[in-house]
């Protein structure tokens, strides 16, 4: 009975520990959860009960970790109290790019998450590989913490019925304004197409609005691109496609007609902005306008369109589709076994190939790579040349039509393309200067063999080391730079600034062959003086010109 009296009264005790401990939490506001909170409470009074027992045997019989326990029993009931009252600060995996998402937020404060996800793993290649909803999260933080709200939208849209596999791709035309690096807005108008049934897309952008010509154009590069042609094409009553509609009769635009013609495709047009005919094509509109383009600053088109294909490999057909749950590369894989077979279109005219702007390296930036193009093609500001890839080549042309360069397709990254054949001549001058220097030279080859050897040794100071030769020859004359290169290439000297000095030392030898030293005449010859006769020991004085012979040696 006592033993049952003593177990209620400790219940009771420890019942009203764990109120005031509670009281004590509530007024710090800092608790993380009740129950996780009330679980500590517990454990710690349980600790304090099982104090004769180890904490290994106290651990597996609370199950908790042996540590735990540990810093439990260090703990007064002070300590306990403060320790659970102060909430736990975790750091978080992306609290490096916080600038990051920052300044992007300061561009366009209605930035959604998984348009800045992209932004990043596009500036940082480095960036770790978590979950949308970890950066969904920061991203919010970063919100809460500069307190940038974001506006909620609307729209109200209906689901479509599904497509057989190849059955149908929709097409659209979008605009959208661009800053430019110097601050300056720029327009840009760009082409869309997406499959129905694998969602696969393709985007293709120019800075003027699109005509019959340009949009036919396009059609072959989306073709290429999804490496087929589907059966029905949806369109908007455009007027690049469309002469007049009367109640459903259409009359096609000429280009547009005979490029139908040509490959046989079955059009369909519907009324503008109509998601229950062709949502698909205006998501990707919105997708292209509010994930690519937003917050990109435009440096010219063909690098656009470069940045276009890298984020659709990346983001719109590399990821999973929010609305079918699968990857759209995936079930393009399965879908383009159902297109019709795609080749080049011969029969539509063409513009001029697209054109990409020299850089300052004399080069130019096709999917990722560098193309050279011959050196001096750069003239300061900028000159344009338009570009055809057929065949795994690439072959640029000047605006005149001239053939500039022709370079096989880089299948990497970030590679120049181009020998030296395309980079400035900097031998022709030098071979200029090795002629003139060995006509100098009437022996035989030995200064010829020199000159080699220097070039193989110092290849980057072969025309100063020619220069320097020149004067030698003019200098020193034939014997003693004959002499001079014997002496240098027996000794493996490559340097001409030894074949120098060799040359200036043979000639001091020839000089001082043909000057005879003066005669010195011993002082007092013929007399004998004691060793400690001093007296006896008269000094001679000689004339000042012994002297001036001796220092002329």
């Amino acid at each position: 009975m006592y033993r049952k009296w003593q177990h209620g009264m400790y219940i009771k005790r420890v019942k009203k520990r764990v109120f005031i401990s509670l009281l004590i939490i509530k007024k710090t506001n800092q608790m993380k959860t009740q129950t996780q909170t009330l679980r500590k409470v517990f454990m710690w009074y349980e600790v304090k009960k099982l104090s004769d027992y180890s904490d290994s045997m106290v651990a597996k019989k609370l199950g908790i970790d042996r540590r735990t326990v540990s810093k439990y029993r260090k703990m007064s009931e002070e300590d306990f109290n403060s320790f659970v009252s102060k909430g736990r600060v975790y750091t978080r995996i992306l609290s490096s790019y916080y600038s990051a998402v920052h300044s992007l937020l300061l561009v366009d404060n209605d930035l959604p998450a998984a348009l800045i996800e992209d932004r990043l793993k596009e500036k940082y290649p480095d960036f770790p590989k978590v979950s949308s909803k970890t950066v969904y999260n920061f991203v919010h933080h970063v919100r809460r913490q500069e307190k940038i709200p974001v506006r909620d939208t609307v729209r109200q849209t209906e689901a479509m019925e599904e497509f057989a596999y190849g059955s149908q791709g929709q097409v659209d035309f979008g605009t959208a304004h661009m800053r430019r690096v110097d601050g300056s807005r720029l327009r840009v108008y760009f082409f869309a197409l997406v499959l129905s049934r694998s969602r696969y897309k393709y985007v293709y952008f120019q800075t003027t609005p699109f005509t019959g010509t340009t949009a036919v154009e396009a059609h072959e590069l989306a073709f290429g691109y999804i490496e087929g042609i589907p059966k029905k094409l949806v369109y908007d009553q455009d007027s690049v496609f469309l002469k007049s509609e009367n109640l459903g009769d259409y009359l096609l635009a000429d280009d547009f007609r005979r490029y139908r013609d040509e490959r046989g495709i079955s059009v369909e047009f519907c009324r503008k902005a109509d998601p229950q005919s062709k949502g698909r094509i205006e998501n990707v509109i919105g997708y292209v306008k509010n994930n690519f383009l937003r917050a990109r600053t435009f440096y010219d088109i063909g690098r656009l369109n470069e940045e276009a294909l890298c984020w659709l490999d990346r983001k719109a057909n590399g990821t999973r589709h929010a609305t079918t749950k699968r990857l759209p590369r995936r079930e393009w894989m399965i879908e383009k076994e159902h297109l019709a077979p795609y080749c080049p279109s011969r029969l539509i005219p063409r513009e001029e190939a697209p054109l990409y702007t020299v850089r300052k390296d004399n080069t130019i930036s096709y999917k990722g790579n560098f193309y050279r193009v011959p050196y001096g093609t750069y003239n300061g500001k900028g000159p344009e040349v338009s570009l055809k890839a057929d065949n795994g080549i690439v072959s640029l042309y000047s605006q005149q039509g001239e053939l500039l360069a022709e370079h096989p397709v880089s299948l990497g990254k970030g590679k120049v393309v181009g020998g030296t054949t395309y980079r400035r001549d900097r031998n022709s001058r030098l071979e200029v200067l090795k002629r003139e220097v060995l006509s100098l030279w009437e022996g035989g080859d030995t200064l010829s063999l020199f000159i080699d050897l220097i070039h193989r040794d110092k290849p980057r100071y072969l025309r100063d080391n020619l220069k320097i030769i020149r004067e030698v020859i003019g200098e020193y004359g034939k014997e003693l730079v004959e002499a001079a290169l014997n002496y240098c290439l027996a000794n493996k000297l490559y340097n001409a600034f030894y074949l120098k000095e060799a040359a200036a030392y043979h000639l001091e030898s020839e000089c001082r062959k043909r000057k005879h030293p003066p005669v010195i005449k011993p002082l007092h010859e013929g007399v004998r003086v004691g060793r400690y006769d001093t007296d006896a020991f008269i000094p001679e004085r000689s004339k000042i010109r012994g002297y001036d012979k001796i220092m002329e040696l």
